[in-house]
């Protein structure tokens, strides 16, 4: 293995590569979706270029890139496909061994409970913007959380690693067995009958966590893939890796953002209850805020802003429920608050997406679908 090999096998970025303070990822999602851009004959350049990802990205299968980049080219080559359910098709058709150390670090666990300690501890080796963790009540349950990277933004990430959490779990088990409950933060709208067969329950969207839930009782299956050799070794590797890295929190206005987002559908989204969701009193997050040259009421306004664009994409959910989703007790705000953010109402702006070349017409007031 060469120099650029190790560095990544150990977590850190190749020579050349420097990220920075960018929370960084292997890469593994992104070439899977360029992969399936080049098989429709699509040029990826462009869609790299706008990711901010790097143009060797297929050249060299080592390199780290920027885990935000790699959320977002994953949505843009969604989009160019056409594949609104991308990351639930690439996580349930994929060679899951080519996630490498990290597939086999699991696969070669005695019991599925030790597989899944294994994928909450080392996650982050595969992208340091996401972290899991298990909560054990009633049931089971495996959640993911957002660190240096904006939640809001992502959709076809958290499906991914949600079905191939659920994928690897009946391969090492070799048994077919249906989750409790399985949840997003992110809405969805329409139809989505064929993610809820392969789960074997309804996802629920809209949801305050990205989780997905068993029995308790699971953790005593033996795995057909057990290798305690293989774990012994991987296990060594793994200590050392997570031993040589920082568990950055990322920015302030991201760890923020992502306290929102839950948060919004409810109406419960003030300074008082964000700076208890961050741990610290609403006179320290506001003499953060200060010091970084934010106010709480434009980050809660700017990130409504953006919502509003990816939700009037979506033809199936009405201005009123958008209203609902960002928090307006009336539509009537809402629709006052997308004038001011981008001079048209709703059904225009929703217009202006679907039918980019129509001509625009004048903005009538407080119009509702």
């Amino acid at each position: 293995m060469g120099q650029a090999g190790q560095a990544m096998a150990q977590g850190r970025l190749p020579p050349g590569n420097d990220l920075g303070a960018l929370p960084s990822a292997a890469g593994s999602l992104a070439r899977l979706a360029a992969e399936r851009a080049l098989q429709e004959d699509i040029d990826i350049t462009p869609l790299l270029t706008e990711a901010s990802l790097p143009l060797t990205l297929m050249d060299d299968p080592e390199t780290r890139v920027s885990a935000r980049g790699e959320m977002d080219f994953l949505n843009l080559v969604a989009e160019v496909l056409k594949d609104d359910f991308l990351g639930f098709h690439m996580a349930r058709d994929y060679d899951l061994r080519r996630l490498g150390f990290f597939y086999y670090v699991m696969a070669s666990s005695s019991h599925l409970g030790d597989a899944i300690d294994r994928e909450v501890r080392y996650s982050s080796v595969v992208s340091e913007g996401i972290r899991t963790k298990c909560q054990v009540d009633g049931t089971l349950a495996i959640v993911t959380e957002y660190a240096g990277v904006e939640r809001h933004r992502d959709r076809q990430q958290i499906e991914f690693w949600m079905t191939c959490t659920l994928r690897k779990c009946r391969i090492f088990t070799d048994r077919q067995f249906v989750p409790v409950e399985v949840s997003f933060v992110h809405q969805r709208s329409g139809v989505f009958s064929e993610m809820e067969r392969y789960f074997g329950v309804a996802p629920t969207f809209g949801a305050e966590q990205d989780r997905i839930s068993f029995t308790r009782d699971v953790t005593d299956l033996p795995l057909v893939t057990a290798d305690p050799h293989l774990n012994e070794l991987l296990l060594k590797h793994y200590y050392d890796v997570i031993n040589r890295r920082h568990g950055e929190q990322g920015p302030l206005r991201t760890r923020i953002e992502n306290a929102m987002t839950p948060r919004l559908p409810h109406g419960k989204v003030n300074i008082q209850i964000i700076a208890m969701d961050l741990g610290m009193s609403v006179r320290t997050l506001s003499r953060r805020l200060a010091d970084e040259g934010l106010t709480f009421s434009t980050i809660l306004e700017e990130l409504r802003s953006e919502l509003a664009q990816g939700y009037l994409r979506q033809h199936n959910i009405s201005i009123s429920q958008i209203a609902w989703l960002l928090g307006y007790n009336e539509a009537s705000s809402f629709v006052r608050a997308v004038q001011r953010w981008m001079g048209k109402s709703p059904r225009e702006v929703r217009r202006m997406i679907h039918n980019p070349a129509e001509p625009d017409e004048p903005s009538h007031p407080l119009t509702i679908d």
